[in-house]
């Protein structure tokens, strides 16, 4: 049976503790030090963040495929990719960013779920073996393809799904015509019952979220579980454990050094980045509103101690795969 999503979250918290600290195992890869950075990125201060975020980027998106999500997992991989990409900007990294980038774009022009989420996968193997051993992977055999489904709720007699998720990706002013445009070729070609569906009946002001169901593979009606589980429809949650993570390391010691109000600076001002520069637009709800949430109680505090202490909270709760709403 396939982990459930709360029970794969605290290993995925287990690993980013663990990695911090010692190393870090991809598929296909030797056992890698996070102090072995080789002339390639020597001077890359943001590698060892990058490996961490990694490898629980890796873990989320093995929790997508055990769901029989090759869609999803491809988004998670995607994310994290484009992530390690803008943090490697410029020449100060290497070949990392140049590597990544161009498992980005033979990912987008794959014929499947299955086939993009490789590509990002051995794109992720060369990156780190670059920074790591200062060279390219040696492979004497063709990637091995997992045995997974393009994905969960959308697959269904939808043979070219991943092309169709592409297509829907763009600048969101252009999002109504893309999809009159797809929803045309699903009438005139009739598949993809599901996605069809979905795009049909979406009101203007919800269209984006059904847009981003389908590229998911996440219901488009949330369920209650849903509506309590950090995991759901947020690929970035591997960025937003880093950030959440480096800003307890600030703040933590601003605290317990007697400086509540800086604690709370730092803090609030996590809370705010991740939520409008991390987290993708419509993604990631539960994030949302549990900082949300610690944001207002902080706004309403008594003293800085008080509202650092609700942001805090907020940062536990996403920690723990919980929802904060609650008092």
């Amino acid at each position: 049976m396939p982990p459930s999503r709360p029970r794969l979250l605290a290993f995925v918290l287990a690993v980013v503790a663990t990695l911090a600290t010692l190393s870090v195992v991809i598929p296909g890869a030797p056992l890698l030090r996070l102090a072995a950075a080789k002339e390639h990125t020597a001077a890359c201060p943001e590698l060892a963040a990058m490996i961490v975020r990694l490898r629980s980027s890796l873990t989320i998106a093995g929790g997508q495929r055990q769901r029989g999500s090759s869609l999803g997992a491809y988004q998670v991989l995607r994310s994290t990719l484009a992530s390690m990409v803008r943090d490697s900007g410029g020449d100060h990294c290497g070949a990392l960013g140049p590597t990544l980038t161009t498992a980005l774009k033979r990912a987008a022009t794959s014929r499947t779920a299955v086939d993009a989420s490789v590509e990002l996968d051995l794109g992720l193997e060369s990156a780190l073996a670059l920074a790591t051993d200062g060279h390219m992977p040696y492979r004497n055999a063709p990637p091995k393809m997992p045995a997974v489904a393009e994905a969960a709720i959308y697959g269904l007699d939808c043979p070219d799904l991943f092309p169709l998720t592409v297509r829907l990706e763009g600048p969101r002013p252009q999002l109504p015509q893309r999809v009159s445009a797809l929803l045309a070729d699903l009438v005139s070609r009739p598949r993809c019952p599901r996605v069809r569906r979905v795009l049909e009946s979406a009101r203007p002001d919800r269209l984006a979220h059904a847009v981003d169901s389908i590229r998911l593979d996440e219901p488009n009606e949330a369920t209650p579980a849903d509506q309590l589980d950090v995991l759901s429809r947020c690929p970035e949650l591997p960025l937003v454990l880093e950030r959440i993570a480096a800003a307890i390391d600030v703040g933590a010691p601003q605290f317990n050094g007697g400086d509540a109000a800086a604690c709370r600076r730092t803090y609030e001002s996590a809370a705010r980045i991740i939520s409008a520069d991390v987290i993708g637009e419509s993604r990631c709800p539960v994030v949302r509103s549990t900082f949300a949430t610690g944001l207002a109680r902080a706004a309403s505090a008594a003293s800085d101690g008080e509202a650092a202490w609700a942001l805090r909270h907020s940062f536990d709760a996403v920690l723990g795969g919980r929802d904060s709403r609650a008092p």
